[in-house]
Protein backbone atom coordinates (compact mmCIF):
# COMPACT_ATOMS: atom_id res chain seq x y z
CA UNK A 1 0.00 0.00 0.00
CA UNK A 2 2.34 2.12 0.51
CA UNK A 3 4.53 1.42 -2.48
CA UNK A 4 1.56 2.59 -4.62
CA UNK A 5 1.17 6.07 -2.43
CA UNK A 6 5.07 6.70 -3.09
CA UNK A 7 4.50 6.00 -6.51
CA UNK A 8 1.55 8.45 -6.99
CA UNK A 9 3.03 11.00 -5.13
CA UNK A 10 6.46 11.03 -7.74
CA UNK A 11 3.50 11.28 -10.37
CA UNK A 12 2.28 14.00 -8.50
CA UNK A 13 5.28 15.99 -8.06
CA UNK A 14 6.22 16.34 -11.81
CA UNK A 15 3.61 18.13 -12.47
CA UNK A 16 4.14 21.75 -13.07
CA UNK A 17 0.79 23.32 -12.08
CA UNK A 18 -2.08 23.26 -9.37
CA UNK A 19 -4.46 22.56 -12.69
CA UNK A 20 -2.21 19.38 -13.37
CA UNK A 21 -1.83 18.27 -9.95
CA UNK A 22 -5.54 18.26 -10.07
CA UNK A 23 -5.74 16.10 -13.39
CA UNK A 24 -3.39 13.68 -12.03
CA UNK A 25 -5.10 13.21 -8.42
CA UNK A 26 -8.19 12.53 -10.39
CA UNK A 27 -6.81 9.95 -12.75
CA UNK A 28 -4.60 8.24 -10.26
CA UNK A 29 -4.71 4.44 -10.91
CA UNK A 30 -5.49 2.35 -7.74
CA UNK A 31 -3.62 -0.65 -9.13
CA UNK A 32 -0.44 -1.04 -8.91
CA UNK A 33 0.42 -2.75 -12.20
CA UNK A 34 -1.23 0.77 -13.57
CA UNK A 35 0.82 2.65 -11.24
CA UNK A 36 4.12 0.67 -12.33
CA UNK A 37 2.47 0.96 -16.14
CA UNK A 38 2.08 5.11 -15.28
CA UNK A 39 5.91 5.20 -14.22
CA UNK A 40 7.02 3.43 -17.14
CA UNK A 41 4.55 6.43 -19.43
CA UNK A 42 6.85 8.67 -17.34
CA UNK A 43 9.73 7.45 -18.57
CA UNK A 44 8.81 7.29 -21.93
CA UNK A 45 8.53 11.48 -21.36
CA UNK A 46 11.80 12.01 -20.70
CA UNK A 47 14.15 12.69 -23.66
CA UNK A 48 15.40 10.40 -25.92
CA UNK A 49 18.99 9.63 -24.06
CA UNK A 50 16.97 9.53 -20.83
CA UNK A 51 14.31 7.21 -21.85
CA UNK A 52 17.18 4.95 -23.80
CA UNK A 53 19.25 4.80 -20.51
CA UNK A 54 16.19 3.88 -18.27
CA UNK A 55 15.32 0.95 -19.91
CA UNK A 56 18.92 -0.49 -19.86
CA UNK A 57 18.97 -0.04 -16.33
CA UNK A 58 15.37 -1.81 -16.18
CA UNK A 59 16.56 -4.26 -18.21
CA UNK A 60 19.81 -5.13 -16.80
CA UNK A 61 17.81 -5.39 -13.00
CA UNK A 62 14.86 -7.14 -14.43
CA UNK A 63 16.99 -9.94 -16.49
CA UNK A 64 20.16 -10.16 -14.06
CA UNK A 65 20.76 -13.48 -12.86
CA UNK A 66 21.60 -12.11 -9.28
CA UNK A 67 21.39 -8.30 -7.74
CA UNK A 68 23.74 -6.07 -9.33
CA UNK A 69 25.74 -3.81 -7.47
CA UNK A 70 25.70 0.06 -8.28
CA UNK A 71 28.79 0.01 -9.63
CA UNK A 72 28.36 -3.31 -11.83
CA UNK A 73 25.60 -1.61 -13.58
CA UNK A 74 27.52 1.51 -13.52
CA UNK A 75 30.30 -0.09 -15.77
CA UNK A 76 27.51 -1.89 -17.81
CA UNK A 77 25.76 1.05 -18.67
CA UNK A 78 29.17 2.50 -19.77
CA UNK A 79 30.03 0.00 -22.41
CA UNK A 80 29.70 0.84 -26.08
CA UNK A 81 29.27 -2.20 -28.49
CA UNK A 82 32.99 -2.05 -30.11
CA UNK A 83 35.08 -0.75 -26.93
CA UNK A 84 38.43 -2.37 -26.70
CA UNK A 85 39.36 -0.66 -23.19
CA UNK A 86 36.80 0.85 -20.66
CA UNK A 87 35.95 4.43 -20.44
CA UNK A 88 35.17 5.42 -17.17
CA UNK A 89 33.92 8.98 -18.35
CA UNK A 90 30.87 6.83 -19.55
CA UNK A 91 29.62 5.82 -15.99
CA UNK A 92 26.15 7.56 -14.82
CA UNK A 93 25.62 8.85 -12.01
CA UNK A 94 24.01 7.21 -9.26
CA UNK A 95 21.27 9.78 -8.28
CA UNK A 96 20.64 10.03 -12.20
CA UNK A 97 20.09 6.45 -12.56
CA UNK A 98 17.56 6.73 -10.23
CA UNK A 99 15.99 9.61 -11.15
CA UNK A 100 15.75 8.44 -14.98
CA UNK A 101 13.64 5.57 -13.85
CA UNK A 102 11.07 7.17 -12.18
CA UNK A 103 10.99 5.77 -8.77
CA UNK A 104 11.13 1.86 -9.79
CA UNK A 105 14.78 1.88 -8.62
CA UNK A 106 16.77 2.25 -5.45
CA UNK A 107 20.23 1.61 -4.11
CA UNK A 108 20.66 0.00 -0.68
CA UNK A 109 22.80 2.61 0.65
CA UNK A 110 24.66 0.02 3.10
CA UNK A 111 25.04 -2.72 0.41
CA UNK A 112 25.34 -0.35 -2.53
CA UNK A 113 22.90 -2.62 -4.78
CA UNK A 114 20.58 -1.68 -7.34
CA UNK A 115 17.31 -3.11 -7.22
CA UNK A 116 14.18 -2.66 -8.07
CA UNK A 117 11.65 -0.54 -5.67
CA UNK A 118 9.46 -3.80 -4.63
CA UNK A 119 8.94 -7.72 -5.49
CA UNK A 120 5.74 -6.68 -7.28
CA UNK A 121 8.06 -4.42 -9.15
CA UNK A 122 10.52 -7.70 -11.12
CA UNK A 123 6.60 -9.65 -11.41
CA UNK A 124 5.61 -6.68 -13.34
CA UNK A 125 8.61 -6.74 -15.44
CA UNK A 126 8.82 -10.36 -15.75
CA UNK A 127 4.93 -10.56 -17.08
CA UNK A 128 5.98 -7.39 -19.59
CA UNK A 129 9.76 -7.63 -20.35
CA UNK A 130 9.36 -9.66 -23.66
CA UNK A 131 7.22 -6.17 -24.76
CA UNK A 132 9.27 -3.76 -23.11
CA UNK A 133 12.61 -4.82 -23.21
CA UNK A 134 12.27 -7.80 -26.13
CA UNK A 135 16.24 -7.24 -26.90
CA UNK A 136 17.48 -7.09 -23.49
CA UNK A 137 18.63 -10.28 -23.32
CA UNK A 138 20.60 -9.68 -26.62
CA UNK A 139 22.29 -6.41 -25.36
CA UNK A 140 23.47 -7.63 -21.90
CA UNK A 141 25.10 -10.22 -24.17
CA UNK A 142 26.72 -7.85 -26.27
CA UNK A 143 27.62 -5.72 -23.14
CA UNK A 144 29.41 -8.60 -21.55
CA UNK A 145 31.03 -9.87 -24.35
CA UNK A 146 32.38 -6.67 -25.30
CA UNK A 147 33.68 -6.10 -21.65
CA UNK A 148 35.50 -9.24 -21.86
CA UNK A 149 37.28 -8.13 -25.12
CA UNK A 150 38.85 -5.41 -23.39
CA UNK A 151 42.59 -5.54 -24.11
CA UNK A 152 43.61 -5.10 -20.34
CA UNK A 153 42.23 -8.67 -19.59
CA UNK A 154 44.63 -10.34 -22.77
CA UNK A 155 47.28 -9.80 -19.54
CA UNK A 156 47.47 -12.49 -17.39
CA UNK A 157 46.75 -12.38 -14.04
CA UNK A 158 50.04 -14.42 -12.21
CA UNK A 159 48.58 -14.07 -8.30
CA UNK A 160 45.29 -14.09 -6.59
CA UNK A 161 46.40 -10.36 -5.50
CA UNK A 162 45.96 -9.59 -9.18
CA UNK A 163 43.13 -11.13 -10.10
CA UNK A 164 41.39 -9.46 -6.79
CA UNK A 165 42.98 -5.98 -7.84
CA UNK A 166 41.69 -6.85 -11.96
CA UNK A 167 37.93 -7.42 -9.94
CA UNK A 168 38.15 -4.57 -8.43
CA UNK A 169 38.70 -2.55 -11.20
CA UNK A 170 36.78 -3.90 -13.44
CA UNK A 171 33.50 -4.59 -11.33
CA UNK A 172 31.16 -6.22 -14.17
CA UNK A 173 34.06 -8.51 -14.93
CA UNK A 174 32.66 -11.50 -12.64
CA UNK A 175 29.27 -10.77 -13.81
CA UNK A 176 29.86 -10.74 -17.20
CA UNK A 177 32.40 -14.05 -16.67
CA UNK A 178 29.68 -16.10 -15.31
CA UNK A 179 26.76 -15.17 -16.58
CA UNK A 180 27.40 -13.89 -20.38
CA UNK A 181 26.03 -16.92 -21.77
CA UNK A 182 23.02 -17.47 -19.36
CA UNK A 183 21.69 -14.10 -21.55
CA UNK A 184 22.48 -15.41 -25.31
Amino acid sequence: MFLLAQLQMDSVAKKNSRRDIRKALASLPTELNNTYDDAMRRIWSQSEEDVRLAEMVLSWISHALRPLALLEIQHALAVEPGDVSFDDGGIPEEDFLVSVCAGLVTVDQESQIIRLVHHTTQEYFENVRMTRFPYAQASITTTCLTYLSFRDFSIVCDSDEEIDHRLSQYPLLEYAAEHWGDHA
